[in-house]
């Protein structure tokens, strides 16, 4: 099998060590290459007032920067309690940034962080950052709401590229534990706008309506059933099922019903004109995560 490569992300915040949790109790270490553990640090741009108490900048700098290589190191010795290796780091810049250059700078498989993302020292909301890592990093990210391990998954398929790159690492990323799989797959079809409509012509648009609607429905019954099947040669429990609605609501509904343990979705799905599309969709979980989300990207990189 091959190993992935996690970068962590950290700041010490709760958010950040459900990241941590759910990395050391959902991956076999003996198919981790490294967990990379980074805490980010916001430079200050200018005096931050006049006051004589006040410490300058520097003196400041230096205290955060201890504050962090002691997160940093905290959370090395739980992963390596856990049986991963790693390494730490801080960094100085823009956390998103920093996140997403780091990632490609050392060949990272996937990006894990709290769903709120740094907000230690910089002193503001991270589920931007979390949002905007997500976006723009070109590995998969994993977003994490609560601590693990995963066994509950569910997953958002389309049938897309990326839906498939999402089907791929569920069946790829090394879990400590097997996982039960619900593939859902939804369909949404507009209704027809019959106001004014003459009768004869109302009762056409809603006959066609309804056969659009069986046809999308049967449609996603297939693209369902034949990823159940793919999990299913893999040696994964999976089971298939069909929602009616908006994505986004649509998944966010099956993972609290399910008590998911983490969302799997594809960092974009089809055109909005071919029913489903997955950019908006993963981006409006991550704003309101049900659960941790991980949203996969084509090619995960492996050691």
């Amino acid at each position: 099998m091959s190993r992935l490569r996690i970068l962590l992300a950290t700041d010490g915040s709760a958010d950040a060590e459900r990241a941590v949790e759910l990395v050391a109790s959902s991956f076999d270490p003996t198919d981790v290459v490294t967990v990379e553990v980074l805490a980010v640090l916001p430079r200050v741009a200018g005096p931050l007032g006049h006051g004589a108490d006040e410490p300058p900048i520097t003196l400041m700098e230096g205290e955060w920067q201890r504050a962090a290589q002691e997160v940093v190191d905290r959370t090395s010795q739980r992963l390596a309690e856990a049986g991963h290796a790693g390494v730490g780091m801080v960094r100085w810049g823009h956390p998103a940034e920093t996140i997403v250059t780091r990632a490609g700078e050392v060949g990272t498989s996937l990006v894990a962080l709290g769903t709120r993302g740094l907000s230690g020292w910089e002193q503001r909301r991270t589920g931007s950052v979390s949002a905007k890592v997500a976006r723009y990093a070109s590995v998969s990210v994993l977003v994490a709401r609560s601590g693990g391990p995963v066994r509950r998954v569910l997953l958002g398929y389309d049938a897309s590229p990326d839906g498939d790159a999402a089907l791929t690492q569920v069946t790829t990323l090394p879990w400590r534990e097997p996982i039960e799989v619900t593939i859902c797959t939804t369909y949404e079809v507009a209704r027809p706008v019959l106001s004014g409509a003459a009768p004869a012509l109302a009762s056409d648009l809603l006959a066609a309506h309804n056969d659009v609607s069986r046809w999308a429905c049967e449609a996603a019954e297939v693209v369902a059933s034949d990823a159940e099947r793919r999990l299913r040669e893999q040696g994964i429990s999976a089971v298939a099922r069909v929602a009616r609605g908006a994505a986004h609501e649509q998944l966010a509904l099956v993972a609290a019903e399910m008590c998911a343990d983490l969302l799997v979705v594809g960092s974009r799905g089809l055109s909005p004109t071919q029913r489903f599309f997955l950019g908006s969709t993963s981006a409006t979980l991550l704003a309101h995560p049900p659960t941790s989300v991980l949203v996969a990207r084509s090619g995960l990189g492996m050691a």
